[in-house]
């Protein structure tokens, strides 16, 4: 049987949307039939979630950007988080994920499912460990049944996609945690996991349970974004033994679901030094039979709080050349504190950058096709048209405004270059060389 057979809700949902699918991707519907048969691309959308707009994630589908956001316990504001998700979809975020760990997570999210039509994804041991640690118990005390009743209710409610970190060994946080790395284990979700397998001596109950994970996944298409609970959380910590264990583990996992019937992508580094970005991302498809690759960055340095989203578009750029096809986005408030409204959009428009520089290098006619109209644009001076082939439409604006009815940009005036060299005379010498133009 083939996928969509096993899985009726995809089945469905791509029946629904496959002529829009096709329009935006540029893509035939036999060309997205056989790369979700395959496993190299995934649909995202539940159908319980009213209204959403299903996306395909897996080149040569266009790259897309994730912007995460979600309260913590020093900043609990449903209204806040509210405004970030409208933001980040003004910003051009292709999905959202619910991050949130403080207050009351089921209204979170479900305020945040009636308002978003982009997919919405989760964490869902983030709402397992929140019932325990706000009551001041041990996470290492979970009974892992609430696990499993928490990702099925999640799915009912209509959560499109989840981490899960389903490839996380009771050997791998052994050698996460104390194996040498300078900066041990960074993921929440794997420091949780780590912590329950560590002092109870036990394997990891998403990797035993695996098939219980793939039969709620199947009956909600909820496709499983397989965590990365032993990514390295600093440069010097990239490519142990324990993230390949990970990897490797990942890679069963996902032919696993596929043979299910169940959509899966994989969760990728983290902090990679820019000479190993390409080599990481190369291997880590290889590993995972060409699965859609759901990265973090990669930061391509550790010494930028502040500056993160910068280094993350850096290593996103060289990700999507080397095969990845999802950017979660990075702000300026990574590592320091919960992002703020400016932060969201400088987040999501730094990994689109990314995401365009990327398919640029590739060649995608969709990234050339873009870059070319920018550069006619530029040669015409034709603003409307140099502002629809911007990234960011809106800043252009913003930035020309003073200067909105020149022809020239404001940097340059009477010396602008394309006017200079147009046949005649190009430009109105200024009133102290009227002499020389004679």
């Amino acid at each position: 049987m083939s996928v969509f057979e096993k899985n009726k809700a995809l089945a469905q949902l791509f029946e629904e949307h496959k002529e829009r699918l096709c329009r935006e991707e540029g893509l035939t519907e036999e060309a997205i039939r056989s790369a979700i048969e395959s496993g190299t691309m995934v649909l995202l959308g539940n159908p319980k979630h009213q209204g959403v707009k299903p996306i395909l994630v897996g080149q040569p589908a266009r790259v897309k950007v994730n912007a995460n956001i979600g309260t913590s316990p020093f900043q609990c504001r449903i209204e806040g988080e509210m405004k970030k998700l409208r933001i980040a979809l003004d910003a051009g975020a292709d999905t959202v994920m619910d991050l949130s760990i403080a207050g009351d997570l089921n209204d979170i999210r479900r305020q945040m499912l009636d308002a978003c039509p982009a997919p919405l994804g989760t964490v869902p041991m983030y709402g397992v460990a929140q019932k325990y640690i706000d009551r001041g118990i041990d996470p290492a005390t979970i009974d892992p049944e609430v696990i499993f009743q928490d990702v099925a209710m999640q799915a009912e409610q209509g959560v499109d996609f989840m981490t899960l970190h389903c490839g996380l060994t009771r050997q791998g946080a052994e050698w996460g945690a104390k194996g040498g790395r300078v900066l041990g284990i960074v993921s929440r979700g794997g420091s949780i996991l780590s912590r329950w397998m560590l002092c109870n001596d036990a394997e990891n109950p998403l990797l035993t349970g695996f098939d219980r994970l793939l039969d709620i996944a199947l009956k909600y298409n909820v496709t499983l974004s397989l965590g990365d609970g032993l990514r390295p959380g600093a440069n010097s910590d990239a490519g142990d033994a324990a993230q390949w264990m990970e990897v490797i583990m990942l890679g069963q996992l996902a032919r696993r679901g596929l043979e299910k019937g169940v959509q899966c992508m994989i969760e990728g580094p983290g902090h990679v030094a820019l000479n190993e970005v390409e080599a990481q991302i190369i291997s880590i498809k290889k590993l995972t039979q060409g699965a859609p690759l759901y990265v973090l960055g990669p930061l391509v340095t550790d010494t930028t709080p502040g500056y993160d989203h910068i280094a993350g578009a850096i290593g996103g750029a060289l990700a999507v050349r080397a095969g990845v096809d999802f950017l979660c986005y990075l702000t300026p408030a990574e590592h320091l504190t919960l992002p703020d409204e400016d932060d969201v959009k400088q987040g999501v428009m730094a990994s689109r950058v990314a995401a365009q520089a990327g398919e640029n290098a590739l060649g995608t006619p969709r990234a050339r096709a873009r870059e070319i109209k920018m550069s006619r644009a530029r040669m015409a001076l034709d603003w409307e048209a140099m502002r629809e082939a911007a990234i960011d439409p809106a800043l252009l604006d913003k930035r020309r405004e003073p200067h909105k009815h020149e022809e020239a940009c404001a940097m340059c005036g009477n010396f602008c270059a394309v006017r200079m060299m147009r046949e005649g005379n190009p430009a109105t010498p200024p009133e102290h060389c009227q002499h020389h133009a004679h």
